[in-house]
């Protein structure tokens, strides 16, 4: 009787989740569950085929974009039948920041530039002499505060919406700063060779292969003067954890890209980089941001800890983020 009563039931809904083929076994778990829930339970050879159905979507919506996701949408009539349709969805890094412009509340990356990279920069006792390159810079933060002390800065930026407002606050204030919109990665014709200060700052979370990682060190290597520095911030797994497929893959969709030490130093190899500076992102920046800075967002403390990936305790997490600052030698 009570499986007569749920196939009385009449059911439709659905659930969006986060592209990650490496989880594959808790997509089908979770809707053999949620199936057998609502009176619906699978075979053995209905849910090989779910699986095979995510499978290919999962596969189609991660090589398509790090901010991509699944949809799974289900409906059952009265009657023991549950049909289920599986689709990919996604945005590009551009689309997602774009996303970010109208539907979060700014200051989106905090108001102050990252204590790392202006301390390297006041490091020049002549800001005019010392140009600036800086990549992703988002809403300028970082490149307008540099541009105000005097340094002549090149923007490089992919989203579109992000370029326009970095353009117009300097048009505004009439500072030094060159906006360039593109994939930094497309072409080196539009950017020079002496720069002194290379920027990255929460970018290279976003990479997706070691590849990446070896196009921004031979960049660096092209476009920095001798003794000129390249300084981005990174995740970095502990030197006893090795990250599986399925936690590269989380990480990647929650602006979390984790590399590790060995995949770093591989990257840089056999160019004419130094590495000289290695700090934890967490302890730097509270420890050397303006007084009320810290944290630069509600979100900013808890993200660099490596906890949007792994929910535990700050000193637990077996990622964190870290400024690293590499050396022209020559």
């Amino acid at each position: 009787m009570l499986r007569r009563f749920y196939t009385r039931s009449q059911v439709a809904g659905e659930i969006s989740l986060p592209a990650v083929p490496g989880m594959i076994d808790e997509y089908v778990a979770m809707c053999a569950k949620l199936f057998a829930t609502v009176g619906r339970e699978f075979s053995d050879d209905e849910l090989a085929h779910v699986r095979r159905v995510l499978e290919g979507q999962l596969a189609e919506a991660y090589a398509a974009s790090q901010r991509s996701s699944i949809v799974i949408s289900f409906k059952a009539p009265i009657g023991p039948t549950l049909h289920y349709q599986v689709r990919a969805q996604w945005r590009t890094l551009a689309q997602e920041y774009e996303n970010w412009i109208s539907t979060r509340e700014p200051p989106l990356f905090g108001t102050e530039p990252d204590a790392r990279v202006w301390a390297l920069a006041s490091e020049a006792p002549e800001p005019r002499a010392h140009r600036v390159l800086e990549i992703g810079a988002g809403t300028g933060r970082n490149a307008l505060a540099l541009a105000r002390r005097g340094h002549p800065v090149d923007v490089v930026e992919l989203t579109p919406k992000f370029a326009d407002i970095i353009r117009s606050e300097a048009q505004r204030e009439s500072l030094d700063v060159r906006v360039i919109v593109r994939d930094v990665f497309a072409s080196t014709a539009d950017l020079r060779q002496d720069y002194q200060l290379m920027v990255l700052s929460e970018v290279v979370p976003d990479f997706r292969t070691t590849q990446q990682l070896r196009g921004l060190f031979e960049l660096a290597a092209h476009c920095l003067a001798p003794g000129g520095r390249l300084v981005f911030n990174a995740f970095l797994a502990d030197v006893d954890y090795i990250p599986d497929q399925a936690t590269r893959e989380f990480g990647q969709q929650v602006y979390t890209g984790i590399f590790t030490r060995p995949e770093m130093s591989a990257a840089a190899a056999g160019l004419a980089l130094e590495l000289v500076g290695d700090d934890s992102v967490y302890d730097y920046e509270k420890a050397h941001l303006p007084p009320g800075a810290w944290p630069p967002t509600s979100w900013y403390a808890d993200w660099v800890s490596g906890l949007d990936v792994f929910p535990v305790k700050r000193e637990m997490s077996p990622i964190a983020m870290r400024w690293l600052v590499f050396r022209k030698t020559r």
